[in-house]
């Protein structure tokens, strides 16, 4: 009751207040003359406002003020105080000796009465607004206290520069109060929204020194000449200003740095707030306030940069509006529904006791119970998603890890370009998920039928059946992903290894599975066409001239294939060559003990063939030694591989060297593809018993020359050959010779007949030669 009338009286004075600074705007006009008194004692004019209404030429800096109202200036309480002549009808102006008179009364409403007035309504409304949307919060009310502040501020600005001194109070005292409450509401607001605790001890020193300053302004109230203390006053109230802006930034920056990893929410938080106190207070200091203090004359009005502070507070209401800060609305529908929900059960049960209880029951027990009860299943169900969601893993265990396994299968499906990838990232954790024996995704085309599986799985029944439509029930569950015109997918397992029907949350499971798998197989099969298109427009490309203008194409085709080289080298460098030169210690460990096992060492020797064919794999895949040792040293270790692995007598001559290694990177790789090529083609296909290979280096160029002995080749049969590749077959063939010659900017010459051999001549040119015509 005593809160209420306090408040009252509050408002009721409030009213008065506006009312009282509506008649002075409205009688009164704004002249925006500044006088101040000079060394000799006398009011002579200092200034203009820009935003008074005086624009006569006739008046000057430095006129002398002789009369106000026909009375000595000294009288006039506004020159006393202020070193104004607001609210003067007329003023008596001296220069050179001669007076003039000029008519104050009567002048137009300036602009500032109206942006006063807008700025006073916006603040005002969301005062109001906030104070009765979210009443129950301490920082939401000090919220509300900084846009009362700010409302009054612009209530007060017309009369204040009108000369009234109850208004040059409110402004004086208000503006100080303003960023010291703004700080208020930023510790409980911390403290609320993420039980940050801060000290306010310091805060009501401050509190103290604002309480002082404010007695101190009442004597504007006053007759007294007061102009020296009003101009030092004046100063106090922006330099306070500026600290209060200063202590709200270290508030922001001590929490920020201090909590911004205890609670996340308030990283983003604090950097809306940021950027709302910096577009809304830097233009009122930098413009308004620090010129004043250094020059004596603003940049821009206080009065129009003031309008940016109503940006600070604004964006907080953003975020309250928004849900950011006081989830208000979400926390009362949650509470009005689980209430509702509650009444059905409530009566129920109340019912139940009143039946029990028949006679010792009375209405009075009755309604207590249904109020407890109420209020008791209230409870629960307003906490029924918490508790769920802190006891999953206990009371839902399957759903709890299927919910990981999703988590986890959504994830890598972002990873898949290829069904292997398919198999070693997705299926191996959907069996492993459902607990069955084994798992297949299998691709029915018209003419095919193309299976990943993993797990004990009959492939060849389950290839027959899905063709045939005669796969067993009982044996295999089979869902459809996707069907198309070119191709059907399914996604084939076997039963469970407990021998248990699926659950309900398994099957939820299995149909968001699929959705997801059903997305991500379309997206594998388009990659893989589009792939093979790519490599069959490359291959078709029908001459040398055409060819450069699809060089784009060709190193896009290379780097791929340089990628996957490396992949697969590097994929069997760390598993099956690390797994054989395992068994080879423990079988030599073995041999050591056991010096009789003659098969045991025939497997060691095996083993030492197959870990060195697999190193020349390797070694083939991703020539490393071209970037250590250059190309004319990789092409030697490479033939001195080959030398134990092949009868063909290989004859290797390199000259310039100097100038072959100035070739970039790249083209030495380009350079040893068409090398190995040419290997391969004598040892597997030429049937030749000597190969001559020779790279030399002259001013231009670098020239690559091969010749056999072999079988050779009919031109002819090659120009009719089909030209189709696929992502298997694209390293191999004349073709990708001759695409990498082009891409390098290099010439190509071949000649051979049947039964006598093949000479090929390439060359390349070097770097400054680069751009040939062909």
């Amino acid at each position: 009751m005593k809160n209420k009338l306090i408040r009252s009286l509050l408002l009721f004075c409030l009213v008065f207040v506006q009312l009282w600074f509506l008649h002075i705007t409205f009688h009164y006009g704004y002249s925006g003359i500044l006088f101040e008194k000079n060394h000799e004692n006398v009011w002579s004019i200092k200034g203009f406002d820009a935003g008074g209404d005086i624009r006569r030429p006739e008046l000057r800096v430095g006129d002398i003020l002789e009369k106000v109202n026909g009375n000595e200036p000294n009288e006039f309480s506004k020159i006393k105080k202020w070193g104004a002549i607001e609210q003067a009808d007329t003023i008596t102006l001296s220069r050179n000796g001669v007076e003039f008179e000029i008519v104050i009364k009567d002048r137009s409403q300036p602009i500032y009465d109206f942006f006063s007035m807008f700025g006073e309504v916006i603040s005002l409304f969301l005062s109001l607004l906030i104070y009765l949307r979210i009443p129950a919060s301490r920082a939401a009310r000090f919220l509300s206290l900084v846009f009362l502040i700010t409302g009054i501020i612009f209530m007060s600005f017309a009369s204040s520069y009108r000369g009234d001194p109850l208004a040059k109070v409110f402004v004086t005292n208000f503006v100080i109060a303003l960023p010291l409450v703004f700080l208020h509401f930023l510790i409980l607001f911390f403290k609320e929204k993420s039980g940050i605790r801060l000290s306010t001890k310091w805060l009501n020193v401050l509190y103290y020194i604002a309480a002082a300053n404010g007695i101190a302004t009442l004597c504007f109230l006053t007759p007294f000449n007061i102009f020296i203390f009003y101009k030092i006053e004046y100063l106090i109230v922006l330099s306070f200003f500026l600290l209060g802006l200063l202590l709200n930034l270290f508030m922001f920056v001590y929490i920020y740095v201090k909590y911004r990893h205890v609670d996340a929410s308030i990283q983003s938080m604090i950097k809306i707030v940021w950027f709302a106190l910096f577009v809304s207070c830097a233009p009122l200091a930098f413009l308004s306030f620090i010129p004043i203090l250094v020059s004596g004359n603003p940049i821009v009005d206080p009065l129009y940069t003031g309008y940016c502070v109503i940006l600070f507070p604004i964006s907080f209401c953003y975020l309250i509006v928004t849900k950011q800060l006081f989830d208000i609305q979400t926390i009362m529908r949650r509470i009005v529904f689980t209430t509702l929900i509650a009444i059905v059960p409530s009566v129920l049960l109340v019912g139940l006791l009143s039946f029990v209880f028949i006679h010792e029951a009375s209405l009075q027990n009755l309604a207590f119970s249904f109020l407890f009860i109420l209020t008791t299943i209230s409870f629960l169900l307003y906490m029924l998603e918490y508790f769920a969601t802190r006891l999953e893993v206990i009371m839902f265990p399957r759903k709890y890890h299927l919910q990981l396994a999703l988590k986890k299968v959504a994830r890598n499906l972002r990873a898949i370009t290829s069904f292997q990838e398919l198999k070693e990232i997705i299926l191996l954790d959907i069996v492993h998920t459902l607990q069955v024996y084994g798992g297949a995704i299998v691709f029915c085309y018209q003419n095919d039928t193309e299976m990943i599986s993993e797990g004990e799985l009959e492939l060849e029944a389950v290839e027959q059946g899905l063709l045939d439509q005669t796969l067993s029930e009982q044996a295999y569950t089979v869902l459809e992903i996707n069907r198309h015109e070119e191709y059907t997918s399914y996604f084939v397992f076997t039963k469970k290894k407990t021998n248990t029907p699926l659950g309900i949350e398994e099957k939820q499971w299995l149909d968001l599975i699929i959705s997801y798998l059903a997305v991500c197989l379309e997206n594998v099969y388009l990659i893989r066409k589009l792939t093979l298109r790519v490599h069959e427009l490359a291959s078709q490309i029908p001459d040398e001239q055409a060819g450069q203008d699809f060089a784009w194409l060709r190193k896009s085709l290379f780097a791929l294939q340089e990628r996957e080289r490396f992949r697969i080298a590097t994929d069997l460098h760390d598993t099956i060559i690390q797994d054989i030169v395992l068994i080879r210690r423990k079988l030599i460990a073995y041999i050591d003990n056991h010096t009789s096992d003659q098969p045991v060492q025939e497997v060691v020797k095996h083993l030492e063939m197959l870990n060195e064919s697999l190193r020349q794999s390797c070694f083939e895949l991703n020539p490393y030694l071209l970037q250590r040792a250059g190309l004319i040293k990789t092409m030697e270790a490479a033939i001195d591989l080959d030398r134990g692995l092949t009868e063909v007598d290989i004859h290797f001559q390199a000259e310039g060297t100097a100038l072959v290694e100035t070739l970039d990177p790249e083209s030495k790789k380009h350079l040893f593809r068409i090398f190995q090529e040419l290997m391969n083609n004598a040892k597997k296909h030429s049937q030749a018993t000597e190969v001559h290979i020779r790279l030399s280096a002259q001013d231009s160029s670098v020239c690559l020359s091969y010749r056999d002995n072999g079988i050779g080749l009919d031109p002819a049969r090659l120009d009719t050959m089909p030209r189709f590749y696929t992502p298997v077959h694209a390293g191999v063939g004349l073709e990708q010779m001759r695409s990498r010659v082009l891409l390098l900017g290099g010439l190509w010459n071949w000649r051979s007949e049947p039964g006598s051999g093949v000479e090929l001549t390439i060359r390349i040119p070097l770097p400054e030669q680069k751009g040939w015509v062909v």
